[in-house]
């Protein structure tokens, strides 16, 4: 007998919706209060028009606090890492691995970020699903 194929898991599913972000023509400052205040280790960075132009950890604003640059822009570089709310789960993970990165920013069809996918969401529901197929057997 042969068994159904679950469909895969889409990036909405495991998505965070709650998104805190930073415009990149901020002061760094303002990206260490948001960081204090929400106890977050990335925050998502959107150009003045809320486009989303990646994101910043908690690392990067502390090491560019010495720099000159001040704004938050200055130390985000668009590397168009980021993933669509209709992407396969899969895909997220891909790209996280093969970009060196724990987090991405989940972007609709005009650019605007609607989430954020972590690599403890894809450890999440690896987990999850694994339980899953436990209780089959």
């Amino acid at each position: 007998m042969e068994q159904a194929t679950a469909p895969a898991t889409a990036v909405r599913d495991i998505m965070s919706r709650r998104i805190v972000a930073v415009r990149s023509d901020c002061d760094l400052r303002v990206a260490v209060d948001t960081f204090l205040r929400t106890s977050l280790r990335h925050l998502v960075v959107v150009a003045p028009d809320r486009t989303c132009l990646g994101i910043i950890t908690a690392d990067q604003v502390l090491a560019a606090l010495g720099s000159r640059r001040r704004q938050v822009g200055d130390h985000v570089h668009d590397d168009g890492l980021r993933v669509h709310p209709a992407d396969p789960a899969r895909r997220a993970a891909e790209v996280m691995v093969n970009g060196l990165v724990d987090a991405l920013p989940v972007v609709d069809d005009g650019g605007h970020v609607v989430g954020i996918v972590t690599w403890s969401d894809i450890i999440a529901m690896v987990a999850r699903e694994n339980l899953l197929s436990g209780d089959r057997r």
